[in-house]
């Protein structure tokens, strides 16, 4: 059986397939949790976070552009749902130290202490500044985007993430003395 391409399966799943659905889902789902488990950095809420944002997708698959892509869409929404959990909380957790290091593996043992150097950079950054840095790098959102997202001026993401990134560049750069 052919790959059936996102805009086929939308139009197949709005008009009730249930098997165009299912693809989508399964296409999507590792997508929409790592976006959740970014921003919440917490397996329960990252569960629930992408869930949502699934139903609430295929809820409104009538209201979707097929000619748009559907993976950023979908991280949009899987954001939004992520940060609605935190502020039900009423609190951004730090990341844990090992928050991110399975996410990704380098080509070499270099590149990974790398990696786990700039998430622990990461994960210790106060919360505005780590969630912005979060939203803009690894979840590739615009300021503009995560102004709006956040309910932040975007003078106010731009400082964040400026200041965030001259933090990670001042430990980042003592850490080269280690690797």
């Amino acid at each position: 059986m052919r790959r059936r391409p996102d805009p086929e399966l939308v139009v197949l799943a709005r008009e009730g397939s249930r098997e165009a659905a299912g693809v989508l889902f399964v296409r999507y789902w590792a997508y929409a949790w790592k976006a959740a488990y970014a921003v919440t950095a917490d397996r329960t809420l990252a569960d629930d976070s992408a869930q949502e944002a699934l139903v609430r997708a295929f809820g409104s698959l009538d209201r979707f552009d097929e000619t748009r892509p559907f993976g950023p869409w979908l991280k949009q929404i899987t954001v939004h749902r992520a940060i609605d959990h935190l502020r039900a909380r009423k609190r951004l957790d730090p990341l844990p130290e090992d928050a991110f290091h399975a996410w990704s593996v380098g080509d070499s043992a270099e590149d990974d202490l790398r990696l786990w150097a700039v998430t622990d950079a990461v994960a210790a950054l106060p919360d505005g500044r780590r969630l912005v840095v979060v939203l803009h790098y690894w979840l590739d959102l615009p300021l503009e985007e995560i102004a709006g997202v956040l309910g932040l001026p975007f003078g106010t993401v731009a400082s964040r993430l400026a200041r965030a990134k001259a933090e990670l560049r001042a430990v980042l750069e003592g850490a080269d003395h280690v690797l």
